[in-house]
């Protein structure tokens, strides 16, 4: 199916818009404290109400839904609503209808930035159904109105942001869960949804993680052994279980990464004790959203039943500290051996995943040889998180710089043969004199070109003394015409192969630059790779594709060489 073009489909809306017809978005939100709950204010319940009124006016054309669930409507980093915001500068849509005003936001100054600067200013119509708030047929009175409104509802959230975290505060301090979903390998107690209860199923897998940790395996060792074994990351196995939230909607594309491994194996619920309150935001003093200090956690002791023992978490965050002094104890050990700089930065990279190639290396040390640094490029998405994210690809840097170094060499003696060829053949067609030959015609026909239309000045003279016809002036007007565009055409054609000449002869100049400057180095350098390569991809069998910059101006190279053979032969 052909791809239409952003730019065409805008240019369709802009026109349905001038026909009366408005394409339409409807936004939906639904805050965290009142996700799954049966009232009005529900995702579907909000929809299923837009649709109806939407569908009733055939001006409005539907052409997206957003839905941001679980987001506060105090302030507008929301996915959904950003998207909207986009499609809005884009003009794919040139409506906006919600609910009612606290849907867009209970933040008086934003919301009132957005209806009454924002929307205008992008010329979108803006529709609240139940506060019979449209901005197409507003009243001064119409403006107060929403103004006052959105004034309550600033006052309301901050009123309700201090209640909910008066009681979100004695929750934790109680010992009762508080989180949106229960950690990894436990369940929310369905007799008591503050409670959590072990998932039978997933805390084995808790269990064999911390047991890995703690005969020292490494977090990017077992995360890849995780995800080889197909056992499913927690927001994977969320998104499996039917809770969808806007940070898992990859499904099954959620593996296990460090971070989240990281998280687990420091996280106490896992022996039966709460920390909560790691982040905080106050609305009714103005403090933002930031993640609090561990000495302002609400820790309580024994709240569930817990997976792993006392003895067992003990050795991992020994291991885990082990591991963290080590790091820090061999930082500057090696710091007489010889470092490699590496000459690739951002331009090698994955042929599978589209990362950046990482430059690795390991120490060896032996009585006969002392210490000796390897070093390799792998790529990063299958050290940290197996085969299942990306195919192994692992080459010696020396293996590497040998094969990009033996490659551009030979692309470099292609040019200087195809230049070879190009002299030979320009020699052979007598260049020189044939070179004038487009010039002069260029500005041969522009005199053609002016001539005719001065010829089309004096027919309409002829016309008005008599001399001419009408049917007699059409028609000699159209044949000079006609003449005019075919000269018009050929000249452009002619501009355009003087263009091009001239862009092959700059590329050519490059080429000649980097070949005197770069054709006997027997080392690669990060300044002869940005020179010369645009991109270098690495393949599982260790091969790899290099795509060099000025390539279009080689290609255009080539088919001079072609055309003068052509005319030659």
């Amino acid at each position: 199916m052909a791809r239409v073009s952003r730019k065409r489909g805008t240019e369709k809306a802009e026109g349905f818009k001038e026909a009366g017809i408005y394409h339409t978005g409807i936004y939906l939100r639904l805050s965290v404290e009142d996700n799954g709950k049966k009232d009005a204010d529900s995702m579907e319940n909000q929809k299923n109400l837009l649709m109806e009124y939407v569908s009733a006016r055939p001006y409005l054309m539907l052409t997206d839904i957003y839905m941001d669930n679980g987001f506060t409507g105090t302030d507008f980093e929301r996915p959904e609503f950003n998207r909207m915001l986009q499609d809005a500068r884009d003009g794919r849509i040139h409506c906006i209808v919600v609910k009612d005003l606290s849907r867009l936001g209970r933040n008086y100054v934003e919301a009132g930035d957005y209806i009454e600067k924002v929307f205008p200013f992008l010329g979108i119509r803006f529709i609240a159904v139940n506060d019979h708030y449209d901005s197409d047929s507003l009243t001064s009175g119409d403006e107060l109105g929403a103004s006052l409104k959105n004034v309550v509802n600033d006052v309301y959230a901050k009123d309700i942001s201090r209640k909910v975290g008066t009681a979100m505060k004695q929750k934790r301090l109680r010992g009762e869960y508080i989180g949106n979903y229960a950690p990894y390998g436990y369940l929310k107690d369905p007799k008591a949804k503050n409670h959590l209860i072990i998932d039978q199923e997933i805390a084995p897998i808790v269990v064999e993680i911390f047991e890995l940790r703690a005969k020292g395996d490494g977090i990017n060792t077992i995360a890849r052994i995780l995800n080889e074994r197909d056992i499913p990351s927690p927001g994977r196995l969320r998104y499996e279980r039917g809770i969808i939230t806007n940070n898992n909607k990859k499904g099954s594309g959620l593996l296990w990464s460090r971070h989240v491994l990281s998280d687990l194996l420091k996280n106490v619920v896992y022996i039966g004790n709460l920390a909560q309150g790691r982040s905080a935001s106050c609305l009714y003093k103005g403090i933002p959203f930031h993640w609090t200090e561990e000495s302002e956690w609400d820790l309580v002791e024994n709240t569930h039943e817990a997976i792993i023992s006392p003895e067992l978490w003990k050795r991992v965050q020994e291991v885990t500290a082990r591991k963290s002094r080590e790091a820090k104890e061999s930082h500057g050990k090696y710091a007489n051996l010889p470092k490699r700089e590496n000459p690739y930065g951002s331009l090698l990279r994955c042929a599978d995943c589209g990362r950046v190639i990482k430059q690795v290396h390991a120490y060896n040390t032996s009585k006969r040889n002392g210490t000796v640094v390897y070093y390799n490029y792998k790529c990063p998405e299958n050290i940290e998180l197996g085969r299942l994210a990306c195919p192994k690809k692992n080459i010696r840097a020396a293996d590497l710089d040998e094969a990009v170094l033996a490659t551009i060499r030979k692309q470099m003696e292609i040019f200087m043969d195809t230049q070879k060829i190009l002299k030979e053949l320009i020699a052979q067609e007598k260049e020189t004199a044939k070179q004038e030959a487009p010039i002069s015609r260029v500005k041969d026909i522009q005199k053609e070109i002016d001539r005719r239309k001065g010829l089309c000045t004096a027919l309409y003279t002829d016309l008005k003394e008599g001399i001419l016809t009408q049917d007699e002036y059409f028609y000699a007007k159209m044949r000079y015409q006609e003449e005019i565009d075919s000269l018009e055409k050929e000249l452009l054609e002619l501009k355009s192969i003087r263009g091009k000449a001239s862009e092959a002869a700059q590329g050519e100049k490059k080429w000649e630059q980097l070949i005197s400057k770069y054709y006997k180095a027997q080392t690669l350098n990060p300044a002869m790779m940005e020179a010369i390569v645009k991109e270098i991809k690495l393949y599982a069998d260790n091969s790899i594709s290099i795509e060099f910059r000025y390539m279009n101006e080689f290609e255009e190279l080539l088919q001079e060489c072609e055309r003068i053979r052509r005319e030659v032969a």
